[in-house]
């Protein structure tokens, strides 16, 4: 395990030229996929998961950026974000898996480096367990699914007239920047049109409609919380598990119970960090993951 103070934040940074893919379905959504870097079949693979409110390039710009030069990168939005679609469904972990999975087939993706943060990195823990021979390398930041959650909190967020409620809303203008700011420990991190952006996505009706039905997916399987972490036990390879030390949405007490699934990963803990060290201190976790053979 490595602690360490970032350096201040550089300003402004490179994004990633990302290239827009056709469409992968899955389930009969169309899930909206891109790449960046190199093309050729020789690139090692880097595939990207992002989290809960945000979006490939929210989430992966400044990160992805760094490894154009010598990787492959691919990246999709989860159903329910971005530009992928939002359907009325069940928004289970196996229905983010089975999304991902989509992606892996219809891009030939084999041998990979899986990266997943915040929602993303329960997902990518969950296809490391049950695919483990796609994955050279597994890399959480800020994973969910490791917190412990008292059970009847859980059934009230989930509650479906609760959702119904909450699904309705449009959040205004300053709720959804706070939300974005709240992810982070230094607000200027978050460039202004990632702000125009996720609050164009709050306007949509099935934006909020998406998000709340996710919540409740991913209620139901913390729920069965000591399951889960038996199921994501199974992936034995390489691991690197990296977290802000100041999250306020994953706080770090949960590393303790990502250590107990994943007791040989490798650990970067990061003075000065909210819930997003790939935006926050991109250069940090490309370092820890170049260490790692990614």
């Amino acid at each position: 395990m490595t602690s360490q103070s970032p350096p201040n934040v550089p300003a402004p940074r490179r994004r990633a030229a990302w290239r827009r893919c056709e469409p992968v379905m899955t389930n009969g959504h169309a899930l909206a996929v891109f790449e960046a870097g190199r093309s050729d079949a020789q690139a090692p693979v880097v595939l990207l998961v992002h989290g809960m409110g945000h979006w490939t390039q929210a989430a992966w710009d400044t990160l992805a950026a760094m490894f154009e030069a010598t990787h492959r990168i691919v990246a999709f939005d989860l159903p329910g974000f971005g530009d992928s679609a939002k359907p009325r469904t069940t928004y289970s972990l196996a229905f983010f898996v089975a999304a991902l999975r989509a992606v892996v087939v219809a891009h030939g993706l084999h041998r990979f480096a899986l990266a997943g943060h915040s929602l993303g990195g329960m997902i990518a823990a969950d296809y490391a367990a049950r695919y483990p021979g796609d994955v050279r390398l597994l890399a959480l930041i800020a994973p969910a699914g490791f917190l412990r959650t008292p059970k009847l909190l859980l059934r009230i967020s989930a509650s479906p007239p609760l959702l119904w409620l909450l699904g309705r809303l449009r959040p205004p203008r300053a709720f959804v920047r706070r939300a974005l700011e709240l992810a982070v420990h230094d607000p200027a991190v978050v460039p202004p049109d990632v702000h125009e952006h996720a609050y164009a996505l709050s306007r949509d009706p099935a934006v909020s409609q998406a998000f709340f039905r996710i919540y409740a997916g991913a209620a139901k399987d913390l729920m069965r919380v000591k399951l889960l972490h038996a199921r994501f036990a199974r992936w034995r390879g390489p691991t690197l598990i990296v977290w802000g030390k100041l999250d306020r949405y994953v706080p770090i007490r949960a590393l303790a119970n990502a250590r107990r699934v994943y007791p040989t990963a490798d650990v970067l803990e990061i003075e000065r960090c909210g819930h997003c060290p790939n935006v926050e201190f991109p250069e940090l976790v490309a370092e820890r993951w170049l260490a790692n053979g990614i």
